[in-house]
């Protein structure tokens, strides 16, 4: 069976910087696991590691929080702990995988870090694994997950706000709604046991199929908190290129004001091929 033809950039910003009145530091980071070998930031370059050949994809977006320094090692923590998977034998349940994986991962990362005092650090984490043309995903915070096909584009995830886990529970909607509600490592906020993870299969994991020339977006909120829905479609229906509409949409967001750290990870899936390239270098702005 023909290997499916796939392109993959990313751009991992700090953003406008402190001097113009952005994040002094890069807290997020992300994981790129293709052909044998494993990357993802580390501090203004990119640690890439030999693994076992794979054909399945192993994608996420982390974006840091807990002070500057807490949050960047929180963002590495996540990613790091998740490329374990791609070392893995293949599951029956990729989704399962990934769930359990994560309440696994947030449990024992969350415990080491416990040993050093209160839990202050923590982390988003959305992932993509893209198994044949199946694609699937799994999400904690308000990092996303997009699907673009035929100029038309789909926001699968959904931001683990207060407001959106109050809907799901047919709850009032408590104040500031728009506040995050969880995140990896730190855990939830009021939402009854503050040290788990919740995890709803259907709303925070799922999968899909790609079609050739469909493309997936990872992004912290450094780009989607100032490029709206159509704004991002726009831009990957006009950038085909995965490492150029990488650094488009990391210009857009810049463009709009956006003044936190803005990562943007688009994969390209095209026509069937024996062949699985990779696009130019990853770019990580100072």
């Amino acid at each position: 069976m023909a290997l499916p033809r796939v392109e993959i950039g990313v751009v991992c910003s700090v953003g406008i910087g402190s001097a113009r009145g952005g994040r002094a530091t890069n807290q997020d980071n992300y994981l790129v696991c293709r052909g044998g070998s494993i990357r993802w930031r580390s501090g203004e370059s990119e640690e890439v590691l030999d693994t076992v050949d794979r054909p399945e994809v192993l994608l996420a977006v982390a974006d840091g929080m807990g002070g500057h320094e807490d949050g960047e090692i929180a963002a590495a923590a996540a990613v790091q702990a998740l490329s374990r998977i791609y070392a893995r034998p293949l599951p029956d349940s990729p989704e399962a995988e990934l769930r359990e994986f994560l309440h696994e991962a947030h449990a024992r990362v969350r415990e080491r870090v416990q040993q050093n005092g209160e839990v202050k650090m923590g982390t988003t984490l959305t992932v993509a694994w893209l198994v044949g043309d199946r694609v699937y995903w799994a999400h904690v915070g308000d990092s996303r997950l997009y699907h673009w096909r035929a100029d038309r584009i789909t926001r699968i995830s959904r931001d683990q706000t207060r407001e959106e886990f109050a809907n799901r529970d047919r709850r009032p909607v408590p104040s500031h709604p728009r506040y995050l509600a969880q995140n990896f490592i730190f855990g939830s906020r009021g939402l009854g046991n503050d040290a788990a993870l919740r995890i709803d299969r259907g709303l925070d994991t799922g999968s899909f199929t790609l079609r050739p020339g469909d493309r997936l977006l990872l992004s912290s909120d450094g780009l989607h908190g100032r490029l709206d829905d159509a704004q991002i479609g726009d831009t990957l229906s006009h950038v085909p290129k995965p490492q150029a509409c990488a650094a488009a949409l990391c210009d857009r967001a810049i463009a709009h004001q956006s003044d936190d750290n803005i990562t943007a990870l688009v994969l390209r899936l095209d026509e069937d091929s024996d062949e699985v390239v990779d696009d130019d270098d990853t770019i990580i702005p100072i």
